[in-house]
């Protein structure tokens, strides 16, 4: 879209798409069992397929940036920066040729534990439903 000002051609800017509640809570729908998809690809030793899942949660996970920058929680986002740290440490460590399976399983639980601190501070469980949502009043 460009609009013509005193003879010069100006070029509208797009806003950056907002990240809103819905897109946070489809992405964490998604990356829950994604997650679990990767440490249940590693129980039995399937590094390949581990990998690619944790590569997708970490992809899932840092686009959830936005959502908290956009509601102004400095502490959700060094979660999720202490959170996407050692997921990139987990592709670190089966990007190897010989898989240390003792330094992978202490950093699926690491990462675990991140995720749990979080939820801990912003993740409720709806008494009805039974289905997990941000807490009433976390964010504006």
């Amino acid at each position: 879209m460009a609009t013509v000002v005193a003879g010069s051609v100006v070029l509208a800017q797009n806003s950056y798409p907002i990240f809103t509640l819905d897109h946070f809570v489809r992405t964490m729908k998604t990356l829950g069992p994604n997650f679990a998809g990767a440490t249940a690809a590693l129980a039995n030793n399937n590094y390949e397929t581990a990998k690619e899942r944790i590569t997708r949660s970490r992809e899932q996970l840092a686009t959830t940036i936005t959502f908290w920058r956009d509601n102004q929680k400095d502490d959700a986002i060094t979660f999720l920066r202490d959170t996407v740290r050692k997921m990139d440490d987990l592709d670190a460590a089966l990007s190897v040729n010989s898989i240390d399976s003792v330094a992978v399983n202490t950093l699926v639980a690491e990462i675990g534990a991140a995720c749990q601190v979080c939820h801990m501070v912003y993740r409720d469980q709806d008494p009805v439903t039974k289905e997990y949502r941000l807490k009433p009043g976390s964010v504006d």
